[in-house]
């Protein structure tokens, strides 16, 4: 990446978007995640989800990890956040890792991501997929959709 991204900035833009609604962090530090993307929610003025959280106090989704799809995954965040502008999704790769075996999930994730033109805007800060970094967003060439967290100006 050539040049340094206000995430902060970024974030507050992504509801203003007609299409593409959505974007993905790529962290490096799993341990420092959910604190970052908190501390993001904060200065964007925007909600926070940490999806182990709320999968570990929710019996039912519990009960149903291994079925829940990424159609299912965007629903639940529209239903979570369907009063706010901005959401801030953390602590989702206990279920992208259950999605691995499934054929072609990384391209329908990718494309949810790329279209996503509901309530609220998201923003997803998860940690480094080779793979998902590789994946084209090419629809909207003029809206970033991957930035690595290491090319962003600190929250301070």
């Amino acid at each position: 990446m050539d040049k340094v991204v206000d995430i902060v900035e970024l974030t507050k833009s992504l509801p203003k978007r007609p299409r593409g609604r959505a974007c993905i962090v790529f962290t490096h530090d799993y341990l420092s995640q959910e604190s970052w993307a908190a501390e993001l929610a904060r200065q964007a003025v925007a909600a926070h989800l940490h999806v182990l959280d709320v999968f570990a106090e929710d019996e039912t989704l519990s009960e149903n990890v291994g079925t829940f799809s990424i159609n299912d995954l965007f629903r639940f965040l529209a239903e979570r956040g369907d009063n706010k502008k901005i959401l801030i999704i953390s602590g989702m790769e206990f279920l992208k890792a259950t999605w691995t075996g499934q054929a072609g999930v990384l391209e329908q994730f990718a494309q949810q991501i790329e279209t996503w033109d509901k309530k609220p805007a998201l923003l997803f800060a998860m940690q480094f997929d080779r793979s998902l970094a590789a994946q084209k967003f090419d629809r909207f060439k003029q809206y970033q959709f991957v930035i690595d967290q290491r090319d962003t100006l600190a929250l301070t």
